[in-house]
């Protein structure tokens, strides 16, 4: 799905959204559908964006484990920012803002490896 596609079909869940505002559990419902749509059509785009850095990792001679911790990172925002506006728009503001916490917090448990890989080179260079 393009970029084009993809706008026209939010604009058309927002039109049926707006026609149908007394009923709001089909109105999220529809918003859960067209998001699921449009995430599931668009995952195809990461295994490109994969195989670059993949590639960029193998000349630069860096361990493979950083790009999983990338994707993962990647993962982690993704679903985050999909469940706290979901969250959001079903009038559920705090539960959002927890679901935006956790992420955070997984985000950086998630980065520990890096932040360790840092810590190594620094020490290797004030040797």
């Amino acid at each position: 799905m393009d970029i084009f596609q993809t706008g026209v079909l939010c604009l058309t869940v927002c039109a049926v959204s707006a026609v149908i505002k007394d009923n709001g559990d089909i109105r999220l419902a529809l918003t859960l559908a067209a998001v699921c749509l449009i995430f599931g059509s668009t995952a195809g785009m990461l295994l490109e964006v994969k195989e670059l850095i993949g590639g960029l990792i193998e000349k630069t001679g860096l361990d493979s484990s950083y790009l999983r911790i990338i994707f993962k990172g990647l993962g982690i925002c993704c679903i985050v920012q999909i469940s706290s506006d979901c969250c959001r728009d079903s009038g559920h503001s705090a539960l959002a803002s927890q679901i935006e916490l956790a992420g955070k917090l997984s985000l950086i448990v998630t980065a520990l490896p890096l932040f360790r890989a840092v810590i190594e080179i620094i020490e290797a260079l004030l040797v």
